[in-house]
């Protein structure tokens, strides 16, 4: 998979499970193709990058509700 290169849903979510305990088991357990395909519509197409970066996203929004659990 290049950097630059877009995914296909089945290329996404394999690097989900590649990173999987990194913030790609959002995907692995949420995402369906017409998600996969409704992100690429609005926002256009997903890249290797563009996607590790939503993976860090979704593991830092974990972090915060974990803290937030232990008031």
């Amino acid at each position: 998979m290049a950097r630059g290169k877009a995914l296909t849903y089945e290329e996404f979510v394999a690097l989900a499970k590649e990173n999987y305990n990194k913030g790609g088991d959002v995907v692995v357990e949420c995402w369906e193709r017409y998600e996969f395909d409704y992100y690429v519509k609005e926002f256009g197409p997903v890249t290797k990058t563009k996607a590790l970066q939503m993976f860090r996203l979704y593991k830092a929004r974990e972090r915060e509700q974990a803290a937030m659990a232990e008031w």
